[in-house]
């Protein structure tokens, strides 16, 4: 999926890092976010 700078960003929810707890795109909704996607270390691409 391509978002087009300036786009508001679909909303999506990831499981926390260290926690059972879910973090969705909407509870920032407002706010600045930057999102981050990185290659899973070693995988070679």
């Amino acid at each position: 999926m391509e978002v087009k700078a300036g786009t508001a960003a679909p909303d999506f929810a990831l499981p926390a890092h260290n926690t059972d707890q879910q973090v969705s795109l909407a509870s920032y909704r407002g706010r600045p976010v930057v999102v981050a996607f990185m290659p899973f270390a070693f995988t070679g691409g």
